[in-house]
């Protein structure tokens, strides 16, 4: 089951961030609000913006590194390593014009 929910006073900045996020991800901003609200469930981050901006980054490191190794080794493919790399690059786009 679904509910409607509805935002009120989103500083400025703020919504500027998520629809900028949504539109990196390519989902809408109501997907961006409602992905961001459930990773914010999944478990409890180390990074608070209590920390100084360098603490922050840390600690998002190190999340990051921990994420990582719960995936490490559960990988299953019946392609061999040259394959899978092989794969990935096939699948790759050249992405968005950006004008610098």
């Amino acid at each position: 089951m679904t509910a409607s929910l509805t935002l009120k006073s989103v500083p400025e900045g703020l919504l500027d961030s998520l629809r900028s996020a949504a539109d990196s991800a390519h989902r809408s901003l109501n997907k961006e609000v409602i992905h961001r609200l459930e990773r914010s469930f999944d478990k409890p981050m180390k990074a608070t913006m209590k920390t100084s901006s360098n603490e922050w980054d840390k600690a998002r490191v190190a999340e990051q590194v921990d994420a990582w190794k719960e995936l490490s080794g559960g990988w299953e493919s019946d392609l061999s390593i040259e394959a899978e790399i092989e794969a990935l690059y096939a699948a790759r786009t050249e992405g968005r014009k950006v004008d610098l």
